[in-house]
């Protein structure tokens, strides 16, 4: 005979996000919402490439890193590419470390739109903009110019900048990337990163700058 001993199961349950996106029907519009602990917004990019962001809160910087980071890994996951996680150290400014096959990359983490002004408003109540292609384009630009200016050009090609794109995810509509392409040349052969990925809320809302390896 066995005899149990008294005991008792605890369930600890964590915050969840809600995404939810699709096509509007009517309009031909690609929308994203999010909904999550920290922040909610809802973005939206037209046929012609005009994007329009609502934020309420703040989900950027230190606080979404962990989350970018996953997904984007899962991504190259979903896409063949076989990743494993090494021990990044943060007082050199790593904010994680990817193995891919017999080669280590640093990752760096950067959040788009880098206005601190558009994020200041969403932390006091919410933002709202709507803007053309080219300016969302500029955006990406500008984020992947300001965190190049910070990391030595010498350590670039062993470096995955990802650009978090979680609360503006339509900026890594196919459109969106293509115009960034035709502009300007890809981050990778400009500014020597080993790769640059936008980093949506879903790996499905995840596209690679130009080229680049991973």
């Amino acid at each position: 005979m066995l005899n149990a001993e008294p005991g008792a199961f605890t369930i600890t349950g964590h915050p969840v996000a809600m995404i939810i996106d699709g096509k509007d029907p009517h309009t031909g519009d690609v929308r994203i919402r999010v909904n999550s602990p920290g922040a909610s917004s809802d973005a939206r990019v037209t046929p012609t490439g005009d994007i329009s962001l609502h934020v309420e809160g703040v989900e950027a910087g230190r606080k979404s890193e962990p989350w970018a980071i996953k997904t984007l890994r899962q991504a190259l996951k979903e896409r063949g590419i076989a990743v494993s996680t090494g021990t990044a150290a943060d007082d050199r400014g790593e904010d994680a470390v990817f193995r891919v096959g017999k080669v280590e990359y640093v990752v760096q983490v950067a959040t788009t739109p880098s206005v601190q002004e558009f994020w200041r408003a969403a932390s006091i109540s919410s933002v709202r903009t709507e803007v053309e292609l080219q300016r969302g384009v500029q955006w990406l630009r500008q984020t992947v110019e300001g965190k190049a200016a910070t990391i030595p050009s010498t350590q670039r090609s062993e470096t995955i900048l990802a650009v978090d794109a979680r609360h503006a995810g339509v900026l890594s509509d196919a459109l969106v990337a293509a115009s960034y392409c035709s502009r300007f040349e890809g981050p990778a052969k400009e500014y020597g990163f080993a790769s640059v990925w936008i980093v949506g809320p879903t790996p499905k809302y995840c596209v690679r700058l130009g080229e680049g390896i991973p």
